[in-house]
């Protein structure tokens, strides 16, 4: 009688066995892709939140390159993530709109209670040769505390105005001064760091708008 090598033997139904957990695995490989592209797809189908100011192109908002705040640190987009930030370009010597802007959003912001601290201003000045960092630091804390004012070299200043969408000139006056006329509008930057939404001065003056705006966008960034 020939009798097998022992070595040779296979288990009954070994290669079915190891074929069916492949297939297993596999299995729930594609359905975690599937899981994951649906998550995925549905969360691109959310609606916008509805917001009172003029809605924007979704698209991340651009660097203030070459540009410091008033303890001469530049500005860092990440350091801001999680926040809604507000963002308006002005000087100190303005002698309307700048003012009743800020003093707008002050109002604002004050409604928003605790999520006030989720809230943040930038200033950036069009006019660096007259707002010092000790000017613009203390004309910013007299409407509200914690305003990043922004300041730099006048081409830096013009390279950011020109990527917000800001137009401004100088005006030069009969007596050796100057006014800025420029474009008075606040956008808003969502907590992910893109931009939402555009405010013109009368799109402020409702005191409701922009708090229920910011509460928005913080719930649904």
């Amino acid at each position: 009688m020939i009798r097998a090598d022992a070595s040779s033997r296979q288990p009954l139904g070994g290669g079915a066995a190891s074929g069916w957990r492949g297939s297993a695995r596999r299995a729930a490989i594609v359905s975690l892709l599937l899981i994951a592209a649906l998550d995925g797809w549905s969360r691109l189908q959310q609606p916008r939140a509805s917001l009172h100011g003029t809605p924007l192109p979704s698209r991340p908002a651009p660097a203030f390159k070459g540009l410091s705040d008033t303890h001469g640190r530049p500005f860092d987009w990440k350091a801001e993530r999680g926040r809604a930030v507000l963002v308006f370009f002005g000087y100190t010597h303005c002698p309307d709109v700048c003012p009743l802007t800020l003093s707008a959003l002050a109002r604002a912001l004050d409604r928003l209670g605790p999520l006030r601290s989720e809230v943040r201003v930038v200033f950036v000045s069009l006019d660096p040769a007259r707002d010092t960092p000790g000017v613009l630091r203390a004309y910013l804390d007299a409407f509200m505390p914690g305003v990043i004012g922004l300041r730099g070299p006048l081409p830096e200043v013009a390279r950011a105005a020109r990527q917000w969408g800001v137009t401004w000139r100088r005006v030069d006056t009969s007596d050796g001064g100057y006014w800025i006329d420029h474009t008075a509008a606040v956008t808003l930057v969502g907590p992910r760091g893109r931009l939402r939404a555009r405010y013109g001065y009368g799109q402020l003056t409702d005191p409701a708008w922009l708090p229920a705006d910011l509460r928005a966008v913080l719930a649904h960034p």
